[in-house]
């Protein structure tokens, strides 16, 4: 009878915990999430929370260009669209809503778990020498919420003048080709090569992504602007000097 009784108990038990998980699963289900999802291309994937965008290449007559921001649900795909965007955080926001950006609808679209969050990003004079900066998280919508509390924030930095990339420092980095960063240097590098961002191979990626510079290609782009910082000079009086005062030089 004990042994009937200890059968019994525990099938109420197993009874109750798979209640208990059908009612867990039911909740998640019904309460979609979503959350940024930016990654670098290294092998960790790393988490990507800054970006920075330039309007210094593109054609004068361009007033304005959309930003899109990686986003990823939590949950099950669903057979339909379903709609994310986003909403400024004001701590440490120096961009004007309606002035400097905008917020527009994204799509994350059927029966897929990503999508982008995108940013309407305005071309102002005021940002001819300067930066602005949105810091910004996911807004609730119809058909989400925000999620993962850790990648609920992105931080946005744009201008009309040059704009440090975001992996000029760091492990991997454009300083090792580039040297120390200066508004004067990037601008001279951007003039000399045409290029505005330089992406960088991963290490133990082989071959490299498109539009990946591998680092031979790094150190021929530096001899470059050696080369080109030399003619310069050689015609300037005085040499290249950043708005620090610094003679720009390359490693």
């Amino acid at each position: 009878m004990k042994t009937v009784n200890k059968i019994t108990g525990l099938l109420v038990l197993l009874l109750f915990f798979l209640t208990a998980c059908e009612k867990d699963i039911s909740s998640y289900n019904n309460d979609p999430r979503v959350y940024f999802f930016e990654r670098n291309t290294d092998l960790t994937q790393s988490r990507i929370t800054f970006r920075s965008f330039s309007f210094l290449k593109l054609p004068a007559e361009v007033t304005k260009d959309t930003f899109l921001i990686r986003v990823k649900i939590m949950g099950d795909a669903a057979p339909y669209d379903r709609v994310v965007r986003g909403q400024a955080i004001a701590d440490s926001t120096t961009a004007t809503a309606g002035e400097h950006y905008d917020f527009i609808d994204g799509i994350i679209p059927a029966d897929s778990i990503t999508g982008y969050l995108p940013v309407v990003l305005y071309r102002t004079a005021d940002i001819a020498d300067s930066s602005v900066t949105l810091n910004l998280s996911i807004a609730p919508t119809k058909d989400f919420k925000p999620g993962v509390t850790e990648e609920d924030v992105f931080t946005l930095t744009w201008s009309d003048n040059v704009v440090k990339p975001s992996n000029w420092d760091g492990f991997i980095s454009l300083s090792a080709y580039f040297g120390t960063y200066s508004t004067v240097k990037y601008r001279f590098i951007i003039a000399t090569t045409g290029i505005e961002q330089f992406p960088l191979q991963q290490s133990g990626r082989v071959p490299p992504k498109d539009g990946e510079f591998t680092a031979a290609a790094m150190t021929d782009i530096k001899a470059m602007l050696k080369d080109a910082l030399k003619t310069y000079n050689d015609s300037h009086d005085p040499d290249l000097t950043d708005e620090f005062g610094q003679l720009v030089s390359f490693p």
